[in-house]
């Protein structure tokens, strides 16, 4: 039987034309019961502990960011023959970060992503930037941080898990999108890939949305996409940041930044529909990445993408149970906040450092590599050129691995000296703060006083 011969299951009336779950819908139906999914999100928004505030809407020119972008313009302003109809948006910003250095195929996205802003979505103020920005100063805590994290062990090489770096001075010369490229080249796993360019967009969301003063920035990242991400996360050792990395609304991760994923109620296939029947669809540019027209096993996510769209063929319902497990997720009680990745920016697990020694296979080679108490290898005593009395700040060996979460010490494996060389500032500027912060914290412990002396 065709959708056409069957009724709307809403207004009982019109002929449907949408199929959704098992569930018949007329288009304009259905565009009152999606345009109401998205409405529910923002009320939480508007009820939460925080003030309606500037929102930066994260777009990236796909179909879910598209349909994102042109609902919230919908919920900026007020019809007057809409009295009930509430601003739940008072102001928001579109920012696209341009990938197209490391893909060729998405070249000119950039400027045609801008030109139908301004055409069609003037209500909104545009920013685009280009992904090697990110190695820029302006992107570090300081505004002037230009160092960068050097290699002083074998371990990298050996793709061992220990990876001792040093912070010293950068005097390359090249041109930022050079040096993004030959980080991304000296990359080999595609997961590792993908985790890091996910990691630097996140970083250059957050920055921006600081110097723009937004309090929210809204990912449109659709159910099909959000059940994708608990799986393949949870795969790739992120359960224990999991209710922050595709939580509804994290606001845990940033104090002055909320993170939020109004289209998490949205299936890809009714996001697609929405496009088409409001004719944004033209606005879609299908953007390429790492896994793009690669066989399933090239990586986790990948594989994960495909086992789950094949499952929900079936079983249309795995999506939405995925989606409801997803919200019941909290962050654990004992979650420091303080102690966070420098790469991922999201919160440290205490303990792994033993708990990865434990589930390790091999012995991990490196219990003699250079410390800061021993000496950085060049010198043959410990009072040498590395000794604690006499060494610079900036030359301490440190091990890269105490600032990192399980899942980013996991994909470390894949990083050579090279990588490490042409890692971001911002990602040498957070190991050396909050190793000076250990040091610190190392030195004066004996003078502390904890809670459990005092109950004593």
């Amino acid at each position: 039987m065709k959708v056409s011969d069957k009724t709307c299951c809403k207004c009982k009336t019109e002929a449907a034309t949408v199929l959704i779950r098992q569930a018949y819908y007329c288009q304009s139906c259905f565009n009152f019961t999606f345009v109401g999914k998205y409405r529910s999100i923002l009320l939480r928004l508007r009820n939460g502990n925080r003030q309606n505030g500037k929102v930066l809407l994260a777009c990236s020119g796909g179909p879910s960011s598209i349909a994102m972008v042109n609902l919230t313009k919908n919920f900026m302003r007020v019809v007057p023959t809409e009295k009930k109809k509430v601003q739940l948006i008072p102001e928001a910003i579109v920012c696209h970060i341009d990938e197209s250095t490391l893909f060729e195929n998405n070249k000119g996205y950039s400027e045609k992503l801008t030109e139908n802003m301004k055409k069609d979505f003037a209500d909104f103020e545009y920013f685009s930037h280009r992904l090697e920005e990110v190695f820029g100063p302006e992107f570090t805590s300081s505004g002037e941080f230009n160092k960068i994290l050097k290699s002083t062990s074998g371990g990298v090489e050996n793709g061992e898990y220990e990876h001792f770096v040093q912070c010293v001075q950068s005097n390359s010369n090249r041109p930022l999108a050079e040096q993004l490229q030959a980080l991304f080249n000296s990359i080999k796993r595609t997961a590792a890939k993908e985790d890091l360019i996910w990691n630097l967009k996140m970083k250059m969301l957050v920055t921006i949305a600081r110097r723009e003063g937004c309090s929210f920035i809204f990912m449109g990242d659709s159910a099909t996409r959000q059940a994708i991400k608990m799986i393949a996360m949870t795969s790739k050792g992120r359960g224990y940041t999991l209710p922050l990395d595709i939580g509804v609304d994290n606001e845990l991760s940033f104090k002055d930044v909320c993170i939020m994923r109004p289209m998490k109620d949205m299936l890809s296939k009714e996001i697609g529909f929405y496009n088409y029947f409001n004719k944004i669809d033209r606005y879609i540019m299908p953007a390429y990445n790492f896994s793009t027209m690669m066989p399933a096993k090239s990586s986790i996510e990948r594989l994960t993408e495909d086992f789950i769209v094949s499952i929900e063929r079936e079983f249309s319902s795995t999506v939405s149970t995925i989606c409801r497990t997803i919200t019941k997720l909290q962050p654990s009680a004992t979650m420091d906040l303080t102690k966070t990745c420098a790469m991922c920016l999201m919160p440290l697990e205490a303990g792994i450092a033993e708990w990865r020694r434990h589930i390790t296979v091999t012995d991990v080679e490196g219990s003699e590599l250079p410390s800061e108490k021993n000496g950085c290898g060049d010198c043959s005593t410990a009072g040498g050129c590395c000794s604690t009395t006499d060494k610079k700040e900036d030359k301490a060996v440190v091990d890269m691995n105490k600032f990192m979460c399980y899942n980013c010490q996991v994909n470390l494996k894949d990083y050579n000296s090279t990588t490490i060389e042409n890692l971001p500032p911002y990602m040498a500027e957070s190991i050396v703060d909050q190793s000076r912060d250990s040091r610190l914290l190392d030195q004066i412990k004996d003078f502390l006083i904890n809670d459990d002396d005092d109950e004593e």
